[in-house]
């Protein structure tokens, strides 16, 4: 008899499971794809100066959503808010205020929103048409003049010194090729319409015409016809003013236009050229 060969037992091991992704409810995919999304991480902004100790993080934030810094130029609030930072209000109208004009433009247009706030007890809306004729003959009770065709007054594009400084160093003109006519022969006629002055560019100083009452009283008054109460009432020289110098501001979209640019729907000089932005951050020292 051949013996037979005893056989080892092995432990049998456990076959190792090869690592699954767990399957995650609906719900919990939300969360935690809002977990890891850069908008989870929030910076709270609530006054100017956490607005300046916060901006080095801001920064960052900016940079590492490609594309939302060059937002920015639309509306760097809008851009800001789909970053993930939490703006309050105060620094809203600060970030809004010190983009849109100069220093000196800046303390005029907050001194005449403060001094219309007080006399028309509401925040003055001058570029607003229909809110204009409200106010000047319901609460104002100014009488509406028949302005016809008129047109306001305005100032010079350019400096009126520097513009004649610089004629008197214009060359003369002289009749250098004999052989050719002085004047030119006509060969055709070529017109040019010429574009509207801006209302940027009003004469606040210049003299209104006295005008006859109008038969009825418009429901929309224009900041052309406003120039013509000018000096019927302080409160409309302020309110023609304040437009002016809004106008002047840099303009800032809506949040429908900021859409509308954003997703391609709009053109946009500064989304045609500007694709990506990258704002400083201050060095990591080791």
């Amino acid at each position: 008899m051949t013996e037979k060969k005893r056989k080892t037992r092995t432990a049998k091991t456990a076959p190792q499971k090869t690592p699954t992704s767990s399957k995650l409810k609906p719900g919990k995919k939300a969360v935690s794809a809002e977990i890891n999304s850069p908008k989870a991480h929030i910076i709270d902004i609530r006054d100017e100066k956490t607005l300046g100790t916060l901006g080095p993080q801001l920064n960052r934030l900016l940079n590492a959503q490609s594309g939302l810094a060059a937002m920015l130029f639309i509306n760097p609030v809008l851009a800001m808010k789909e970053a993930g930072v939490k703006l309050s209000q105060p620094v809203v109208h600060h970030i809004l205020s010190r983009l849109r004009h100069r220093p000196t433009l800046r303390e005029r247009r907050e001194e005449l929103e403060t001094r219309l706030k007080e006399r028309l007890c509401e925040p003055p809306r001058p570029n607003n048409s229909a809110w204009l004729s409200r106010t000047l003959f319901e609460k104002l009770q100014l009488q509406a003049l028949d302005i016809g065709d008129l047109t306001p007054g305005y100032t010079s594009p350019h400096d009126p010194v520097a513009e004649k400084r610089l004629q008197a160093l214009r060359p003369k003109r002289t009749h250098r090729y004999s052989h050719l006519p002085s004047r030119p022969r006509r060969t055709g006629r070529v017109r040019l319409q010429e574009l509207p002055p801006s209302v940027r560019r009003m004469d606040l100083n210049a003299n209104v015409p006295e005008l006859k009452p109008a038969k009825r009283t418009p429901k929309r008054l224009s900041l052309e016809d406003l120039y013509f109460y000018k000096d019927s009432n302080p409160v409309a020289r302020d309110l023609l003013e304040l437009a002016i110098i809004q106008r002047r501001g840099l303009r800032l979209h809506s949040r429908y236009s900021y859409r509308q640019i954003k997703e391609g729907k709009r053109s946009n000089v500064f989304r045609r050229w500007f694709r990506k932005v990258t704002l400083p951050e201050p060095e990591i020292k080791e």
